[in-house]
């Protein structure tokens, strides 16, 4: 069937050269329609519960989507007539910014005052021209001292503040982020030459997703091309072919558009986790054309004419090729155990990818090579030497490389465990992006810049203003006020103490909460009648007046801490609020927290079975149980030692690194596989033993895998350039993964095979 095949393209290669060339432009084409989402929920599932408890709370008090304006001026001093006329611009402004909901700033803090039994409500600026000292002294001491603003909206230094704009963003519409983002970034740069001592920028979760896709942009912009000049050069030395350099090129080329087309004809919406899908895709592809070319050129040395050397190179190279290729595919299509939606398509992308890869290898590569003449490669002798002098070295001191790379794989692998399931979502950008300069700013200055919300409910309706539920409220808000690591911590007891200290002229004994009920629906009820209605307390409590929101602000930390506040939190609750029904820690920074545990637990699932279809398909593929069992020691050692290396050198794993085991998994299995297969074929074929069957494996794969290996890892290499976290986190972990595959593959597999097969020949 395989000769028919060959005899096929040898006849029809201009007729695969003009189909393959228009299926690649056809399904080129959709590129034009990919569009991309930088909206966080994506991430999720839509069955996540944490994200079903997310949008539930959103229902009930708001939208959790932000913009914050950092504000920091040069003298140090808040309270200046400039600073609160920038406050105040911004806060109007902000209000005409796209899809905002609420502004929160110190100009518009609604400031209550009694007049006998009757309390007025009005926004604590509403001219700035009109200030003079004493009202700038009278608004500091407003402020600072209102326990419920510190280290909120003002630092408690007066160093430095912030306006907080609460958006409201429609559904099924990715640009809207965009939109809000970019209208807030014009605005600032209309202001800030205004006032060039106070130092203007911007942060919140918006800003933080529009600043992901601009992280991967950046990759795509530069990491690609700088994959490219790689591949190029890399193929350039080790091929030592021009023309077999730009054939690979042009089939890895039409790999990714083909990949990308797809997925726009499919009408996918993108996340920027698919911006890792062309670097990728271009260095898996190189694999199966550099097996075809350098047996090719291999015959070619050997004195076959072109055709001879094609159909050599095919009959030798097809099934190595498929079942890599297959391999390849079924590891990454792991990635669909994972919880998150984003890493599901970056499998099914990449493995379309590898798909089209092996087509057009299988298809285009000997179309093409029949066509054109490449001319003779001629390898390096100093090559040759090399290969025969690892052969000689490996068969001779087997049993030292078995020790020694069994005890160097023990070792490691022990450090597995000192890898730390976690997330840091303030390190993803480096300090080259504005926004992780500002994040670091706040957290440090001004509030943290991780929240978890908490509903306590108390049940029925206006519940919330009897004294129990208001002492509870305030008891578990203390609490929190107390562990570490907390900045902030806002719920409806701080205007309620407010409210009860100015109706009795200001006394500080009297902020606490009211002690009955009455007062309580009676101060509420005077301070909402004062509210403008965009101001009212909606985010704060629900409409029947049964439950409130309690919002923990928190300096920047990772999700196992907030996973264990959490959990903290909620056995407090149990023990101090059992007549309350509450809500477990929500917010995006508790959905990300909770996906990154699951993720694994499922990402492990989906490995151990991508393992066992592997093992089926080499067993199957190789004709031996027992070669097939064999050969998963090379493909599996090489993920634990470089776990374990990430252990020793690094000890966290969070979301990027977790997918790494299986997108390596099956690319891992191809060195085994072609090692293998011209193992077999010496031994099956030429009836060699052992020892000379490694050495004619040695011979003529060896080359092949170190230049495919090479190629590999330094294009994942090439990853570790981005200013974005994720990218080069899985990048470098891809890189030691595969060079660990090639040590196993050449210093293990040898030793291994030598241990467990006779030395004769068949």
């Amino acid at each position: 069937m395989l000769d028919r095949y060959i005899q096929f393209v040898q006849s029809r290669y201009l007729l695969i050269i003009l189909i393959s060339l228009t299926c690649i432009v056809l399904l080129g084409s959709g590129v034009s329609k990919l569009s991309i989402t930088n909206d966080f929920r994506i991430y999720f599932g839509e069955d996540n519960p944490q994200l079903k408890a997310f949008e539930q709370l959103e229902q009930t008090y708001g939208k959790q989507d932000s913009l914050y304006f950092f504000l920091e001026p040069d003298n140090g001093d808040v309270f200046n007539q400039q600073v609160i006329t920038l406050i105040w611009s911004l806060t109007e402004s902000a209000w005409q910014l796209p899809y905002a909901g609420r502004v929160n700033s110190l100009s518009n803090y609604q400031h209550t005052e009694a007049q006998g039994d009757d309390l007025t409500t009005d926004y604590l600026v509403n001219d700035p021209a009109l200030l003079d000292r004493a009202a700038l002294q009278r608004i500091r001491a407003i402020i600072l001292n209102e326990p419920a603003l510190r280290n909120n909206l003002v630092a408690a230094d007066a160093r430095s503040t912030g306006v907080h704009v609460q958006l409201d963003l429609p559904e099924n519409q990715p640009d809207a982020t965009d939109e809000a983002v970019h209208a807030a970034r014009q605005l600032i740069d209309s202001l800030q030459p205004q006032y060039p001592h106070i130092k203007i920028s911007l942060a919140g979760s918006a800003t933080a997703g529009v600043t992901l896709g601009e992280a991967v942009e950046q990759d795509l912009s530069t990491l690609v091309t700088a994959s490219y000049a790689i591949i190029i050069l890399l193929l350039l030395v080790l091929l030592r072919s021009i023309r077999g350099m730009l054939i690979t090129v042009a089939l890895i080329s039409m790999s990714t558009l083909a990949t990308m087309g797809t997925y726009g004809w499919l009408g996918k919406t993108l996340t920027p986790v698919a911006g890792w899908v062309p670097s990728i895709v271009m260095t898996i592809a190189v694999a199966d054309s550099v097996h075809i070319l350098t047996t090719y050129f291999h015959g070619l040395r050997l004195g076959q004419d072109k055709y001879q050397a094609i159909t050599h190179s095919l009959r030798i190279n097809a099934r190595p090729v498929f079942i890599t290729s297959l391999t390849t595919i079924i590891g990454v299509l792991c990635l669909n155990f994972s919880d998150s939606p984003p890493y599901q398509d970056l499998g099914n992308m990449i493995a379309l990818g590898t798909l089209y890869a092996y087509l057009l290898t299988i298809s285009l590569l000997p179309a093409i090579l029949f066509h054109y003449n490449l001319g003779k490669h001629h390898r390096n002798r100093g090559q040759s030497r090399l290969l025969s002098f690892i052969a000689r070295m490996v068969i001779h001191y087997r049993h030292v490389f078995l020790l020694l790379i069994g005890s160097t794989f023990i070792v490691l692998a022990s450090f597995i465990t000192s890898n730390e399931l976690t997330e840091r979502w303030h390190e993803y950008f480096d300090e080259s992006f504005p926004l992780r300069q500002t994040v670091e700013t706040i957290n440090k200055k001004l509030t943290g810049v991780h929240y978890i919300r908490y509903v306590l409910d108390s049940g029925e309706k206006d519940g919330i203003h009897a004294p129990e539920y208001l002492n509870t409220v305030e008891d578990f808000s203390n609490w929190l006020r107390n562990q570490p690591g907390v900045a902030y911590v806002g719920s409806l007891t701080n205007i309620s103490k407010r409210l009860n200290r100015t109706l009795h002229a200001d006394d500080p004994k009297w902020y606490r909460v009211p002690d009955n009920r009455p007062l309580a629906a009676q101060l509420f009820l005077l301070y909402e009648i004062g509210l403008p209605r965009e101001l009212n307390l909606d985010n704060l409590v629900n409409l029947d007046r049964s439950a409130s929101l309690v919002t923990t602000i928190l300096h920047k930390t990772d999700s196992e801490f907030l996973l264990e506040l959490d959990q903290r939190a909620g056995q407090w609750l149990q023990r101090h609020a059992s007549g309350i029904k509450s809500s477990e820690g929500t917010g995006l920074d508790m959905i990300f927290a909770h996906i990154n545990h699951r993720n694994i637990r499922s990402l492990l699932t989906g490995t151990v079975l991508a393992l066992i279809l592997i093992s089926l398909v080499l067993i199957a593929a190789l004709q031996s149980v027992k070669l097939g069992l064999l050969s998963l020691i090379p493909n599996l050692v090489p993920a634990a030692m470089a776990y374990g290396a990430w252990g020793l050198l690094v000890g966290r794993v969070d979301m990027s690194a977790s997918v790494v085991i299986c997108m390596s998994l099956g690319i891992v299995v191809d060195d085994t596989v072609h090692f293998l297969s011209k193992y077999l074929y010496a031994r099956r074929h030429q009836r060699l033993d052992t020892t000379a069957s490694l050495q004619y494996a040695f011979q003529t794969v060896g080359m092949a895998l170190i230049i495919t290996t090479t190629v590999l890892v330094s294009g994942f290499l090439v990853l570790v350039g981005s200013h974005f976290s994720p990218t080069w986190v899985s990048g470098l972990l891809m890189a030691i993964t595969l060079s660990f595959a090639l040590i196993a593959d050449f210093l293990f597999l040898p030793p291994v095979l030598l241990l467990f097969q006779r030395n004769k020949s068949k």
